[in-house]
Order: structure tokens, then sequence, then C-alpha cells
């Protein structure tokens, strides 16, 4: 809030001013006792060289999420693996999967030359 009386900020307060002044301050709540720091100086050490890590672990994490061609390559990572993984397991679904999708293909390319010799 402004000043409107155009009295300098350092002018004396008048006793309203007084009165309202002490009825703000008497019905604040007291400002909580902050607690004693009872660490010793390595443990605050030890704290500091936590907390650091947790931030650079965090960073790394949000770098990670943020970074698209890395997101890319990682996901293409886990393809790979998971059809490493099935190739090794069960070749056979992998056979069947691979008949599939050549049939679906197939069918695409028939329906297509169909429709265009129409």
């Amino acid at each position: 809030m402004s000043n409107d009386s155009g009295a300098p900020n350092d002018a004396p307060l008048g006793a309203a001013s007084k009165a309202a002044a002490a009825s703000i301050k008497k019905n604040q709540s007291p400002a909580p006792d902050k607690p004693a720091d009872t660490r010793t100086r390595e443990q605050i050490k030890l704290d500091v060289v936590k907390n650091r890590k947790d931030l650079s672990e965090t960073l790394d994490a949000i770098e990670f999420k943020l970074n698209v061609p890395k997101q890319a390559r990682f996901a293409a990572k886990r393809v790979t693996d998971k059809f490493d993984e099935l190739k090794r397991e069960n070749p056979a679904v992998l056979v069947a999967g691979a008949a599939a999708a050549a049939a679906v293909v197939g069918g695409a390319v028939w329906l297509s030359i169909r429709a265009l010799r129409r």
C-alpha cells in the first residue's frame, strides 16, 4: 500500500497507528522455535555429499527423459533385446509371427492390386 498522507516513511506513528501495529503483532502466532542442529561437522559433510549425489541422479534422470534421441536408442535396444530373448527361448513363435506378418503384407498387396485393376 502507498502512503497517501504525504508524510515521510520515517515520520513518527500516531497513537492509532501504534495501536493497530500492536494489535497485529499480538494476533500473529509466534514463530516456531527452530530446533538446534545436533549433527557433527562430519555428519553435515556426509549429508551434503548425499544431497549432491541425489541431485546429480535427479538431473541425470531429467536429462534422460528429455533427450528424445537417447530415448529412441534406448527403446530400439529394448525391442532388440526382447526379440533376441524370444528367438532364444521360443523360436517357433518367432517363425509363426513372421509368417503372419508376411501373410498380412501379401494380403494388403493382393487387395491393392485387385482394387487397381477394377
